[in-house]
């Protein structure tokens, strides 16, 4: 059983187990925020109190294990106006190919729908083949490739998805 929420004290054993896995892996952990450079509290504190993005949690209900994390930006500026997007998500690497992107995806566009957004942009590595699927998957349309030349050093696929037609 899976659950979409906002992470919370709570989840601090979960959380540090989610993060000890992107380390393990040496894999990346984008879209989770400041978490791979500060603790569990400041990270939580920090979802609390910005205004600027919300971050929710894939969890499984019978196991209480982060699945994946997803962040919703509501204001776009700076890097994120080209490279970001509104959205972006990651699954823990032993979770992957298995559709928790995709679910993640689809309850993040219902949020940006009931905050008012009529459409969200989002990003994703050129050669990132699962990600982007599951833009498409979830009605995004390409619309071009930018270099990010800030952060990746490499192309982005930019998608549009509107949310007026979901």
């Amino acid at each position: 059983m899976l659950e979409f929420r906002k992470p919370n004290i709570d989840d601090k054993e979960t959380i540090n187990d989610f993060k000890k896995e992107f380390q393990d892996y040496n894999s990346g952990m984008d879209e989770t925020g400041i978490l791979l450079k500060s603790s569990i509290e400041e990270w939580l504190e920090y979802n609390l109190e910005t205004k600027e993005s919300l971050q929710y949690g894939l969890f499984n209900k019978e196991t209480n294990r982060l699945l994946g994390l997803i962040q919703i930006r509501l204001v776009l500026k700076g890097y994120l106006i080209e490279y970001g997007g509104h959205i972006g998500y990651c699954v823990r690497p032993t979770e992957r190919k298995k559709g928790y992107a995709k679910y993640m995806l689809n309850e993040a566009l219902h949020i940006c729908s009931a905050l008012g957004l009529n459409q969200v942009l989002i990003t994703c590595l050129e050669n990132n083949i699962a990600s982007s699927k599951t833009i498409e998957a979830c009605g995004g349309k390409f619309e071009k490739i930018v270099y990010d030349n800030l952060n990746y050093h490499a192309n982005m696929k930019r998608y549009w998805i509107n949310l007026s037609t979901k």
